[in-house]
């Protein structure tokens, strides 16, 4: 009886056991499958705040876009296409509808509240967002119908870049032997200071034949250079340092540079062989 005893008060404790495991797999199935319900929710939820991140309208970005053949006024283009790619807003002025006539000179300076949103092309170049179409014709159509290798150089330039580059230009200069003051105003000539670039408005850009890509007076010689002098007008731009203009825009002549100004003032500009300073004082 006294074993007998032993054995059911054993097999009483091994039952407890037991259920005392059975209680912690059953704890712990729960517990994964309370985790996988809570991962399931969360991917849900992030997918959908992804979603409506991109479905949702946006006033101060530029959406993500890709240039393709199908879409440059019905033509195969096969070269590398330019991309927009999201930017935030630059701080700047809003002119309106008269933004593209903005007057950016040694006189005039860009506006502290002035304001543009900018794409970067494929090479890292930025631009204003609202030149960007009528850009992209010019250059694809030149490259499709003329055979020409064109290359945008410079765009929009941030305060900080701009006036690096007037440092540096000083200091090239110094290294010719000038003093500061005479680097500084031979510096001038080509370089304008922080908030008086139009390269700061977003609406300038060099542009240069890829086979000659030097920002000096051999560009107005090459096949690219003479198209665009000819033709930039029909998309909305104007050589905007002319030659013998020099006392009027307060830069020399710069054959590379052009302004976007819209199709209506650069065919009068183009037309009158004006510059904007004159268009815009009624010239």
């Amino acid at each position: 009886m006294l074993q007998k005893g032993r054995r059911s008060r054993r097999k009483g404790r091994i039952s407890l056991k037991r259920r005392i495991q059975w209680l912690g797999a059953w704890s712990a199935v729960l517990a994964a499958v309370t985790l996988i319900i809570g991962l399931f929710v969360f991917s849900v939820s992030g997918i959908k705040n992804v979603c409506d991140s991109v479905l949702a309208k946006h006033s101060n970005k530029v959406k993500e876009f890709s240039l393709d053949s199908s879409s440059v006024s019905g033509k195969s283009v096969d070269k590398k296409p330019m991309e927009y790619r999201e930017h935030e807003d630059v701080t700047a002025f809003s002119y309106k509808d008269e933004k593209n006539l903005l007057l950016v000179n040694k006189e005039k300076v860009l506006p502290e509240d002035y304001d543009v949103s900018i794409v970067s092309l494929n090479n890292g170049q930025q631009v204003a967002a609202d030149i960007y179409d009528d850009l992209r014709d010019m250059l694809f159509t030149g490259e499709e119908e003329g055979g020409l290798s064109f290359l945008v150089a410079s765009g929009y330039r941030t305060k900080e870049k701009q006036m690096q580059l007037v440092e540096e230009e000083i200091i090239k200069n110094q290294s010719f032997g000038m003093t500061y003051e005479e680097a500084y105003e031979d510096a001038m000539l080509t370089v304008a200071p922080t908030g008086y670039s139009e390269h700061e408005t977003g609406l300038a850009v060099d542009i240069v034949a890829v086979s000659n890509q030097r920002l000096d007076d051999t560009q107005e010689y090459t096949r690219e250079n003479q198209w665009l002098r000819e033709n930039c007008y029909k998309y909305g731009f104007i050589l905007r340092y002319p030659k013998d203009k020099e006392d009027i825009t307060g830069f020399s002549y710069e054959s590379w540079h052009f302004r976007y100004v819209g199709k209506e003032a650069a065919k009068e500009i183009t037309e009158k062989g004006i510059t904007l300073e004159e268009y815009l004082e009624g010239g």
